[in-house]
């Protein structure tokens, strides 16, 4: 326990760890969720020439994304808080190419003004529910988006997440998972409200919407259940509500169950909403 309490949670509040282990996490996560990506920025419009701007950037999967679509004589810029992982992102885009490149570190909610701004698309994807105030982003991707271009976001509802047939391991993650995105007043529900969002945000009701889901065996999809709730550790351990016993039977009890080939799970579900600027 006092090891797990050395490790604060990150000075800027975000509850996930920020290692080399966690950092892999997203990168699994963006391939799972390529394809739903890939069709919203699609129906979106998203073409040649075009600018984006992508709001919570991370790892650069979705920048990536972008590039293939507006091509060389197009313009993909970043943002993100972690300008460890940001700079990183950057340099293996620009390496493999296909479009201008630009990475800005900051706070959005800190940020007025964006180089390149206004843009033909602005996007975040799993940044709303971090927030206290979504609306606020999505106000200033308004701000930051040209008239006749769109704005689009993709967040996760945990309403749906489980396992079946009962998984007695999945208890101890949402009992750590729940305490912790809690306790820090994260948004459980982030996906299904981007409709009230947008309205919040001065956007109007969505354009359009999807829904993207995926029902897996657990053996696909343990190792990222185990990442995660490894990453939450510390700041559970802060709240009192983690210990490494309980994290060692996790551990094990998880394993265990994706082993027998009779799990499958239902991971969160992706709602995406987009909307053109007049």
């Amino acid at each position: 326990m006092a090891a797990a309490r050395a490790r604060k949670v990150n000075p800027d509040g975000y509850v996930h760890a920020r290692d080399a282990r966690e950092y892999q996490r997203p990168r699994d996560q963006a391939r799972m969720w390529q394809g739903a990506t890939e069709q919203v920025l699609d129906a979106a419009g998203l073409k040649l020439g075009m600018s984006t701007l992508d709001v919570g950037s991370g790892p650069g999967a979705v920048m990536g994304l972008m590039a293939a679509r507006v091509g060389a004589e197009g313009k993909v810029t970043g943002i993100d808080i972690d300008g460890g992982l940001g700079t990183e992102a950057l340099a293996e885009l620009r390496a493999q190419g296909g479009a201008q490149f630009n990475f800005i570190q900051g706070n959005v909610l800190e940020l007025d003004d964006v180089p390149g701004a206004p843009f033909d698309l602005t996007f975040c994807r799993l940044l709303l529910m971090h927030l206290q105030d979504p609306s606020l982003v999505l106000e200033k991707m308004h701000g930051w988006t040209k008239p006749g271009g769109m704005v689009v976001a993709q967040e996760f509802d945990f309403g749906a997440i489980a396992i079946e047939p009962l998984c007695p391991p999945m208890a101890e993650f949402n009992r750590l998972f729940e305490g912790v995105f809690r306790a820090h007043g994260r948004n459980m529900r982030a996906g299904r409200q981007l409709p009230a969002q947008f309205e919040a945000a001065g956007l109007g009701a969505p354009d359009r919407t999807a829904a993207a889901a995926h029902f897996v065996p657990l053996a696909e999809m343990a190792d990222m259940l185990v990442g995660v709730y490894d990453g939450l550790f510390a700041a559970g351990a802060e709240l009192g509500i983690a210990d490494t016993g309980r994290a060692t039977v996790f551990r094990q009890e998880m394993a265990e169950a994706a082993a027998t080939g009779r799990h499958y799970c239902l991971p969160p579900i992706l709602i995406s909403a987009w909307k053109r600027v007049s």
